[in-house]
């Protein structure tokens, strides 16, 4: 008689639903590093309206919307580094403070086309010297932006003297810095039209494309035939010439200008873009969730100022954030590749 193989029944694997349930913890961590914003922006806001005294005043948001308008620009910027996988550009804190300077000072000497002039070449200087440095000669952008920092706030400490400038009265600096459309300050139409803008640029042209491409798969874009220098340094200029234009925005806000007046933009701007859901990783990230991680960061910030928290306090509470979000998109991608 033939040998008659005898199989055991298997019971159902407890394993099987194994699948199941990681595809579950993974798609919500997915949504909570990338739609999360969404949900805790709304919550915030409906907080600090019905529990904090005075920040639903006119005179508080007009205020919020004023402090937001520079760093959101730099934030919607910067995405562009973000997303291809480079970490952050430091160096945006000496591109907004020598902007500033330049418009103003250079706008009372020598009139207000030529410091706009000198500023676009000061931004395209700094977006192409990053950008070659990280892309052409595969330095750390880290490294590479923190030392462009500290040679940019050099040279215009050197040259400016540490002095602050400040604006003519009747000049088109404070005319901008005071108008308003409505309750809202120019500032934050200026940045809202930048973030439309930017939008476009990532998700609707090939350029966009190749960022988000080169992000996720350095070699296969490499070998696609992609000149992945290129796409570095034009995500280095786009935020330079962003940086350029938030240092405007702030110079107007107050008429003045001084080498120290954008400490900290570095760490406000990704802090809004990692809690905006762009992956430090690389490769997935949104503008218009930068904006949103922009509004969270300042509604935020503002509550903090309103029930006297100090300083220090603020930097740990955004802080923490900064590590939350960091944590839940790195956990979501080991869950991902399990």
């Amino acid at each position: 008689m033939a040998d008659q193989t005898t199989t055991a029944a298997v019971p159902p694997r407890a394993a099987s639903d194994e699948p199941g349930l990681a595809k579950g913890r993974f798609s919500l961590l997915v949504w909570m590093s990338e739609r999360g914003v969404f949900l805790f922006t709304a919550l915030l806001v409906v907080v600090a309206v019905v529990f904090v005294n005075g920040f639903a005043s006119l005179a508080n948001i007009t205020d919020v919307f004023y402090r937001a308008a520079p760093i959101g620009i730099v934030a919607v910027g910067m995405t562009f580094v973000v997303i291809s996988a480079n970490y952050l550009d430091l160096s945006v804190v000496a591109q907004v403070a020598t902007a500033s300077v330049i418009l103003v000072g250079v706008s009372n000497t020598a009139g207000f086309p030529a410091a706009i002039g000198l500023a676009l070449v000061v931004a395209l200087l700094y977006g192409v010297v990053n950008g070659l440095a990280v892309g052409v000669f595969k330095a750390n952008a880290v490294i590479v932006t923190l030392s462009t920092t500290f040679i940019g706030l050099g040279i215009l400490r050197w040259l400016s003297g540490g002095s602050i400038f400040f604006g003519p009265e009747d000049g088109p600096i404070r005319a901008f810095g005071q108008a308003k459309l409505g309750p809202i300050p120019l500032s934050a139409l200026v940045l809202l039209v930048i973030t439309a803008v930017l939008w476009f640029v990532l998700t609707r042209t090939n350029f966009g494309f190749l960022i988000r491409s080169f992000g996720s798969n350095k070699a296969a874009t490499r070998l696609a035939g992609v000149n992945t220098a290129l796409v570095v340094v034009g995500a280095f200029v786009i935020t330079s010439l962003a940086a350029m234009l938030a240092g405007f925005v702030l110079a107007a806000f107050s008429n003045t200008a001084v080498s120290t007046m954008s400490d900290g933009y570095d760490f406000s701007a990704l802090a809004a873009i990692i809690i905006g859901g762009t992956s430090v990783f690389g490769g997935k990230g949104s503008v218009l969730r930068t904006l949103l991680g922009v509004i969270f960061v300042s509604v935020l910030t503002n509550i903090l100022v309103l029930l006297g928290i100090g300083f220090g306090l603020q930097q740990v509470a955004i802080g923490a954030l900064i590590v939350l979000a960091v944590s839940v998109d790195a956990l979501a991608r080991r869950v991902g590749k399990k």
